[in-house]
């Protein structure tokens, strides 16, 4: 007797493992875009730390739950003063800063929610992913016309596109058979 659902249930894992394995490669490459040391360290120390709230919440952790909104806030403030720190920099260099920190934690929203049964969550989902890609179109075009290296932004937005279309496609057959209601 099999599981009903398996198959589907295995490509949302895929695809949510693919928006994962994007995060990642787009945190790594982003220096290649801002090819500045000291931003790109701005972009890790603003980026890491609502991932690793989001990997905290997937889990449940009890301390991590209870004080989620406390957590929240600090990391809030942190990024601020970091934002504000790092406009001293280029006028130019500063937008394409905020709109990989933008895109970063869209990614970072999109990964969190994409598993999730509720509606309003799946909509974060599907707003955040999208989002994502209109910035990283965006920056590729910025970066088609500087000449720099294209597979830097386009790897990891085709890697979150499939994992994003995995999971939808996924979640609509299972919708179809049954198997699948939103909360």
């Amino acid at each position: 007797m099999s599981i009903q659902g398996k198959k589907e249930g295995i490509c949302r894992l895929i695809g949510t493992t693919l928006i994962f394995i994007s995060l990642v490669l787009s945190i790594i490459f982003n220096y290649f875009i801002l090819n500045n040391l000291l931003l790109y360290l701005f972009l890790i120390l603003i980026g890491i730390p609502p991932f690793i709230l989001s990997v905290f919440l997937k889990l449940e952790q009890d301390f991590i739950v209870k004080n989620s909104s406390k957590i929240f806030l600090t990391i809030v403030t942190i990024n601020i003063s970091l934002i504000i720190t790092a406009v001293f920099f280029s006028s130019f260099l500063m937008i394409i800063f905020a709109l990989i920190i933008s895109s970063n934690l869209l990614l970072v929203s999109c990964w969190h929610f994409s598993l999730s049964l509720y509606k309003k969550n799946k909509l974060f989902f599907i707003f955040s992913g999208l989002g994502y890609c209109i910035i990283n179109l965006f920056l590729w075009f910025t970066n088609f016309i500087l000449n720099n290296l294209l597979f830097v932004i386009l790897l990891p937005l085709f890697l979150a596109l499939i994992g994003m279309l995995l999971i939808i496609v996924a979640e609509l057959c299972m919708k179809k058979k049954g198997l699948l209601n939103y909360i």
